[in-house]
């Protein structure tokens, strides 16, 4: 890839050590029999690791100027089905059947976008492995207490256990990104059961509004003052405790008990 125009604007960053490569299948727990989920093929360095050990790929690109090159790679390996099109714009639930797991070096500037859109179709992944910014990954799996701890934390905690099972040096891209990166691992689980998770969502936004403010301060627009005082006391919380405070747990179990009490 010496003369490729590597594009800022797609985020375009390689990774072409075959060392790292094979570890970062293994951190995804590729097996043989897996269908695999690659958003962002890039050069395909990673695609052809992936589609060494599993029975298929599936892989996005949006940059056509790489089609010559990835189509190479598919008249190799012939386990593997590129789609040059924008992975946003696709319907995940048409896409294949069973379940899959994601592996991919996605593009750092869309990350919160495309973690998302997979939450959507969370019933079709059995596990998602994303290399994202160091300091995503970090907030990503951040605990309570932490000052990274907020929005993204909590809503994905909500539903899978997240784990950054290995740092990425920046030396290893090509070319050189200004952050070191991070592999985050997304693993669901139904640890918590909530009736409307878009809800939830709406919930977990308001009470981070205004970080400097008390949970009670944030919730009250929505949720009358003393139910929401009360059941802080019911879990042996101070009325002056502020979000980042109070865990996963926690903010389900308050939501829960304030959902069928909105000012109207």
């Amino acid at each position: 890839m010496e003369n490729f125009n590597f594009k800022k604007n797609l985020g375009q960053n390689f990774i072409f050590d075959t060392n790292l490569l094979k570890a970062i299948v293994s951190d995804g727990n590729v097996k043989k029999n897996d269908l695999i989920l690659e958003i962002g093929a890039g050069a395909g360095s990673l695609t052809k690791q992936l589609a060494q050990s599993c029975r298929k790929v599936i892989s996005f690109e949006i940059d056509k100027s790489l089609i010559p090159t990835l189509n190479k790679i598919s008249e190799e390996y012939k386990n593997i089905e590129f789609h040059f099109s924008d992975f946003m714009e696709c319907n995940i639930e048409n896409l294949f059947s069973g379940e899959a797991k994601v592996v991919a070096n996605i593009p750092y500037y869309i990350t919160t976008a495309i973690v998302f859109k997979l939450i959507e179709h969370i019933n079709k992944f059995e596990s998602i492995l994303l290399l994202v910014q160091k300091e995503v990954a970090v907030r990503f799996a951040s605990d309570c207490g932490g000052k990274e701890y907020g929005i993204t934390s909590v809503i994905l905690q909500s539903l899978f256990d997240v784990s950054i099972p290995r740092i990425v040096k920046k030396e290893c891209f090509t070319p050189i990104p200004k952050v070191d990166s991070a592999l985050c691992k997304l693993v669901p689980h139904n640890k918590y059961k909530f009736e409307d998770f878009d809800d939830f969502k709406k919930f977990v936004h308001l009470s981070f509004s205004m970080r400097r403010k008390t949970l009670v301060n944030n919730l009250k627009s929505k949720y009358p003052k003393e139910n929401i005082i009360a059941i802080l006391k019911n879990f042996q919380f101070s009325e002056s405790i502020r979000p980042e405070q109070i865990s996963v747990e926690y903010f389900i179990k308050i939501y829960n008990l304030l959902k069928n009490t909105q000012i109207i």
